[in-house]
């Protein structure tokens, strides 16, 4: 099978299966960070987006718990969520560390420490930083996010007048 462009092989050593090692988690989450800054800017292929998710995911934040599945649904959820990332003043999006804690051989959760750079409507700028923990699997020898843990975003953006 072809490697995607989007989402690296990991590969098995002699034949042996590996776990998903920190190194692997931290090369995909610098294509993730690449995927929504493209997204930010506005020039992001949204199949690049989907490619980074399961064709199933659970979402964990103060405001609920939601289910999805991967596809058009997804892309246009997506392009609404970056969109108002961009109106109130998201400019970069830096993956600042990655730690793992296995599950099983093709599962983990993975501990991503962002650090978001926004500009204010004064055209003050601010970095706010903030982990979210994501599960991701390896499927068909790529890695894919099926569900993430995190935060009350509306209210760290109130807290620093983004919103």
């Amino acid at each position: 099978m072809p490697e995607s462009p989007r989402c690296r092989l990991v590969r098995k050593r002699d034949g042996e299966a590996r776990m998903v090692s920190r190194a692997d988690l931290q090369e995909f989450f610098k294509t993730y960070e690449k995927v929504y800054n493209d997204a930010i800017a506005g020039t992001v292929d949204l199949d690049d987006v989907a490619d980074i998710y399961s064709t199933g995911f659970v979402s964990v934040t103060p405001a609920g718990v939601i289910v999805g599945e991967n596809g058009a649904e997804l892309k246009d959820v997506m392009k609404k969520g970056f969109e108002a990332y961009r109106a109130i003043g998201s400019r970069k999006m830096i993956c600042a560390d990655v730690s793992v804690t296995p599950i099983d051989q093709d599962h983990c959760v993975a501990k991503v420490q962002w650090s978001g750079e926004y500009e204010r409507k004064n055209k003050d700028r601010l970095t706010i930083d903030f982990e979210v923990n994501y599960l991701v699997e390896r499927r068909d020898g790529r890695l894919k996010v099926f569900g993430w843990i995190a935060g009350d975003e509306q209210a760290e953006f109130s807290k620093y007048g983004l919103l």
